[in-house]
């Protein structure tokens, strides 16, 4: 299984709709073999696992409908890989 991050754009921090708990509520409703919420970091990033049977834009894409059907809201989220994260940090590293 490889990790990603989907990271949510537009959920309200004021709102008492969008805890965490909510939002990962919510999301376990969507996983199955091929994907599976670990956490969550704040409320508006989502740590999970997938195999290789699904993309990331799709993981995103599946946690976007889920939280616009659940909270009746626009939004949107993107998703990158841990393996991304990673290099992108090495290399803002060796730049500094």
């Amino acid at each position: 299984m490889k990790r990603g991050v989907a990271f949510i754009r537009g959920i309200s921090f004021g709102s008492k709709n969008y805890t965490k708990e909510n939002i990962s509520g919510c999301l376990r409703h969507i996983e199955n073999k091929n994907m599976k919420i670990i956490g969550m970091y704040g409320n508006d990033n989502v740590i999970f696992e997938k195999n290789d049977e699904i993309q990331y834009a799709t993981v995103g894409s599946k946690i976007e409908q889920c939280l616009i059907k659940t909270f009746n809201t626009d939004l949107s989220v993107t998703t990158q890989s841990l393996n991304t994260i990673h290099h992108l940090l090495d290399n803002f590293e060796e730049n500094l």
